[in-house]
């Protein structure tokens, strides 16, 4: 907490509020007094207020909590009532008490956290709901075993899985309305030793992720950036993602959706499983694996004249094929790919027995991605690397400072608060096309693109944004693979 006392300044989209402080303070109190309590820590209620030296206040608190109050100031002039309407609703749901009531306040808790995925898992003993925030797992309480149950049984039933089948792995969709927001979630239930798992995954919505809406908000630098927008205002040509799960990608191929849509002059057509954000202006077509296939439905989309396509995942050579030949009669293609870095997903296309005529005339703009956390501003602390930081990224550990997370109650001791990309990009020139031409290698693909284009690679890219103090050292090693040069 040092940091944040010195400075007496709290950014409030960067934390997230304790349960237990915002139980102590009632909502009709905290809207009255304009008072967002975030924290209970070494028996003391940490809260945030426009003013943070009004004593009246402060005092008429501390003999309603029984505690002693540190204020902090918020950030942003006028966000602290902003922040008490999201953390105290006023619509009050008929629901308290009941397991669904209890399935609202987990999914409200998650959603203010930033979490993508909630799991309830049954142990031995327990059962445990956990969140995953910025892609880590955290335990967020722990519940008996019977009311785990009920709870997986009440999500069952309202997403309109069979409640007595327990043995087989089952899928599901739910909308829920929570704080005044349409809250749509994926279900997926797999029996396990001592009861059902599930997982339910927050399907963002486009108001949820106003943040990410544009290009420049993703993390890209300037060259990347605008090799993006280059390949985006192609006419047509096949821009491809690749990364692992949880990379990010989605939101990149929606930023980009979103922007395309701005001139209101292309008809833009998308095929994916499921859909994730509702688009306006954008035809979505929702997969559904026993009517209509990724093949099916992209054969279909060409007989409506697209000027745009983007496909969730190229999963096979038949989808693969129908891409890059979509693209060579005037549309822009944009999809996603497995592959472990930019140069691998050139190979994965061949592999996939698409003819090298066909990729050196369609293929635009390979991207790899992937998300590394950003240390928490209020406990950050610049220092010298270690040893094997300098080893992987060629420092001189007497000339750099870099930032460490350090941890406090304000990011939940984790160090980090919210994730940014890194980003590899190569563009497909004359000189890559021969060399795809001639097969060859990884290495030698590589060598010209890095070494003598001077593109920057995940690594690289990881490097200029630990220097700009947007992530650390640890992250960065911990998603780029050796192999990522």
């Amino acid at each position: 907490m040092t940091s944040s006392e010195e400075t007496k300044v709290i950014d409030l989209s960067r934390i997230v509020a304790g349960r237990e402080a915002l139980r102590i303070l009632p909502a009709a109190l905290a809207r009255r007094l304009g008072v967002l309590p975030i924290m209970i820590a070494n028996e003391k209620l940490y809260v945030v207020m426009e003013d943070d030296e009004d004593y009246l206040i402060l005092s008429q608190l501390e003999n309603i909590v029984g505690l002693p109050v540190i204020a902090f100031r918020a950030k942003e002039s006028g966000s602290v009532s902003e922040f008490i309407r999201k953390y105290y609703p006023e619509q009050v749901s008929e629901l308290d008490g009941t397991p669904l009531g209890l399935l609202e306040e987990i999914v409200f808790r998650a959603m203010l956290s930033r979490s993508s995925d909630i799991h309830f898992d049954s142990e031995r003993d327990n059962g445990y709901v956990r969140l995953r925030i910025d892609g880590m797992m955290h335990i967020d309480q722990k519940l008996p075993l019977a009311n785990m149950r009920e709870l997986v049984s009440a999500v069952k039933v309202a997403s309109g899985l069979n409640i007595a089948e327990r043995r087989v792995p089952q899928d599901g969709q739910l909308t829920l309305w929570i704080g005044g927001n349409e809250v749509s979630l994926r279900i997926a239930t797999v029996p396990t030793l001592y009861g059902e798992k599930m997982t339910l995954r927050i399907l963002t919505t486009e108001r949820t992720l106003a943040e990410l809406a544009e290009l420049d908000m993703l993390g890209m630098n300037e060259q990347h950036l605008q090799m993006f927008l280059d390949t985006l205002e192609s006419a047509h040509g096949v821009l491809l993602l690749s990364g692992p799960t949880g990379s990010g990608k989605t939101t990149t191929l929606y930023a980009a959706l979103r922007h395309l849509k701005k001139s209101g002059t292309l008809h833009i057509l998308t095929i994916e499983d499921p859909v994730e954000i509702p688009l306006d202006g954008i035809n979505q077509i929702r997969i559904d694996s026993e009517r209509v296939d990724f093949n099916r439905a992209l054969r279909s989309t060409l007989r409506h004249d697209p000027d745009v396509i983007m496909i969730g995942e190229i999963r096979d050579a038949e989808t693969a094929d129908i891409a890059i030949k979509s693209s060579l009669t005037g549309h822009l293609v944009l999809s996603t790919l497995h592959a472990n870095d930019s140069v691998g997903v050139i190979a994965r296309l061949l592999n996939l027995g698409v003819a090298t005529e066909l990729v050196n005339s369609a293929l635009r703009l390979v991207i790899a991605q992937r998300l590394v956390r950003s240390p928490c501003p209020h406990c950050v602390q610049m220092e010298n690397p270690s040893t094997i930081d300098c080893e992987f990224f060629g420092w001189n550990n007497e000339e750099t400072l870099v930032p460490k997370a350090v941890g406090c109650p304000l990011c939940n001791q984790t160090g980090y608060v919210g994730r940014i990309g890194l980003y590899e990009m190569v563009p497909i020139d004359r000189t890559v096309r021969e060399m795809i031409r001639n097969k060859e290698s990884e290495d030698a693909l590589s060598y010209y693109l890095f070494h003598d284009q001077n593109l920057l690679t995940l690594k690289a890219d990881g490097d200029e944004k630990i220097r700009k103090g947007l992530t650390t050292p640890e992250e960065v090693r911990r998603v780029v693979y050796l192999s990522e040069r």
